[in-house]
């Protein structure tokens, strides 16, 4: 295939020709080809079934590889590749980053990224090395232009990251990088780069991180001046940040030619501003000026600053994947594993994650164990959490089965909410009516089950279950919020858990009318609920079975 721009696929993996000219990675065989030719441009790789190479689909890959992973791009003999989706995908607004990065011979790329012959592009646990691409073409030359009109003439500037005065940089970081291997505070390892780069530097009089906004704009993380320590009042010029190209540097070297512009920027004359990048999105610009010394940055500046600035990025980009997988954590106890990601993909678009109060239809359920207060005074609090601990498990399991949420754990309970998923549309209550009662059926029998295979107490099960109209979303105060529901429809499924006869589900007559087609019950008749007065009963029987 010499000539011929390919993938060659390594380790004891192989390709095989799908339908529509794709081609689909297979898992752990020989079987198949090793050598995948990249024909389209953009030559998408990723999950999804509509990619030019489609990977293997299994639970535990999607932590590792996207639907839209990464795409190439063919361009006059010239391959590029570029980390996430090659547009925008259902739900979004723009291109979507994958889930765990895309790497080049071992680096995570952080934005378009020409492919050489022999590179390895690793995409989560696959390995791919590019074939047929041309010989090396030499780097492109820097981009000169007057950006910043009659304030300040601009160099605009393209760092090559194959280019080996950046790798003559890098080594020199050894200081910086063995002091943040000992770091483990992200703000401190955050302040350590200032510092370094500003006495590295000697026109580097302040240095500031300054992280791009959703909205547009920039906002100061940090900002750090020479001998002086971290400053709290940062001020910069917005022009120059308005300015800088996503993918590109500044280096400013010629002098202001307003001196009342000068001084509104604090006798600034000279200045270096380098893209921050993580996982294929702009996370923001490192920003240094020569204020108030006279001293010029030059190029050896510029490629330490780069050196320096993948530092900021990665330090950026762990404290990043380390708070989503905090919230991946904190909602995997709640909701279904689809949910989940969900939650995380949208707070890795720092964008709002479907948890607004709003109104919703809904159906509630509760579920508790019988006499687990007479059982709990002859239990010690390690056997009381040998016997909870399964329990909880079993019902969540078969809520977030059935398409509901788990609410919340109290005491012995479990509240569980059917139809108010973080960041799903309202959708028809029958449904979610019958997602619960679904699950109502089926956790007396499975706990049974579970218990006996434990050798735990057969401790029988009470669901209550109820429907109507909630207020659902984050409720509390900003130092402690709380995705939950309120209102009358979830008080009156508590009180239906108290009346149901052991190891069955009491619904309401709201929820046996959203599902009565689907469901046998029995009528309880009129029961007085407390706090509620008299209401009609219902014991959920079964699934109703078609006429013969």
């Amino acid at each position: 295939m010499s000539g011929v721009v390919h993938l060659h696929v390594e380790g004891p993996h192989s390709a095989a020709p799908g339908s529509g000219g794709r081609w689909i990675l297979l898992s752990e065989t020989t079987t198949g080809q090793k050598d995948v030719p990249v024909t389209e441009s953009p030559f998408i790789i990723g999950r999804s079934q509509d990619c030019q190479l489609v990977l293997p689909e299994a639970p535990e890959l999607r932590t590792t590889t996207s639907r839209w992973h990464c795409h190439l791009r063919l361009s006059d003999g010239r391959v590029d590749v570029v980390d996430g989706s090659a547009g925008p995908v259902p739900g979004t607004a723009g291109p979507k980053p994958s889930i765990s990065g895309t790497r080049v011979n071992g680096l995570r790329i952080a934005g378009p990224t020409e492919l050489r012959e022999g590179d390895l592009l690793e995409v989560g646990p696959w390995r791919l090395r590019v074939g047929g691409v041309q010989g090396d073409r030499p780097s492109p030359m820097a981009d000169d232009a007057g950006i910043l009109g009659d304030v300040v003439r601009g160099e605009r500037r393209s760092v090559d990251l194959t280019d080996p005065r950046l790798g003559a940089k890098f080594g020199q970081l050894h200081e910086l990088v063995f002091r943040l291997a000992q770091t483990p505070a992200v703000e401190d390892s955050l302040t350590a780069i200032l510092a370094y780069a500003t006495s590295k530097m000697p026109a580097a009089e302040a240095a500031a991180i300054l992280l791009a906004q959703p909205a547009g704009g920039f906002a100061v993380r940090l900002a750090w001046q020479k001998n002086m320590g971290r400053l709290r009042d940062f001020r910069c010029s917005a022009s120059l940040l308005a300015g800088l190209p996503p993918e590109q540097s500044f280096l400013l070297r010629s002098k202001l030619t307003d001196r009342s512009a000068s001084q509104s920027l604090e006798d600034i004359s000279s200045g270096l501003l380098l893209p921050l990048w993580g996982k294929g999105e702009r996370l923001g610009i490192l920003y240094l000026d020569n204020r108030r010394s006279g001293n010029t940055f030059t190029d050896e500046d510029l490629y330490l600053g780069s050196a320096i600035a993948s530092l900021v990025s990665l330090q950026l980009s762990l404290e990043r994947q380390g708070e989503l997988a905090s919230i991946e954590a904190n909602m995997a106890r709640y909701f279904a594993p689809d949910v989940v990601e969900r939650i995380v993909e949208q707070s890795a678009k720092r964008g709002p994650v479907g948890l607004e109060v709003a109104e919703r239809d809904v159906t509630v359920m509760f579920v508790d164990m019988e006499g687990f207060t007479a059982l709990s005074r002859t239990r010690t609090p390690q056997q009381i959490t040998e016997l909870l601990n399964p329990y909880f498990e079993t019902v969540a399991r078969a809520i977030q089965q059935a398409g509901g949420h788990v609410n919340k754990f109290i005491g012995d309970a479990v509240m569980g909410i059917f139809g108010a998923q973080p960041g799903a549309a309202a959708s028809e209550p029958g449904r979610h009516a019958i997602e619960a009662v679904t699950a109502a059926l089926l956790i007396p029998a499975a706990w049974e089950a579970e218990a006996g295979r434990r050798g735990l107490p057969a401790t029988r099960l009470r669901v209550g279950l109820n429907s109507g109209r909630v207020v659902v979303g984050n409720i509390g105060y900003s130092a402690r919020l709380e995705y939950s529901v309120l209102g009358d429809a979830v008080n009156i499924a508590s009180r239906l858990e108290k009346l149901a006869p052991p190891g069955r589900a009491l619904v309401s007559e709201a929820t046996r009318q959203l599902c009565r087609d689907r469901f046998d019950f029995e009528d309880r008749g009129v029961s007085e609920v407390r706090g509620v007065g008299p209401l009609r009963t219902f014991v959920a029987l079964g699934e109703r079975k078609a006429p013969a």
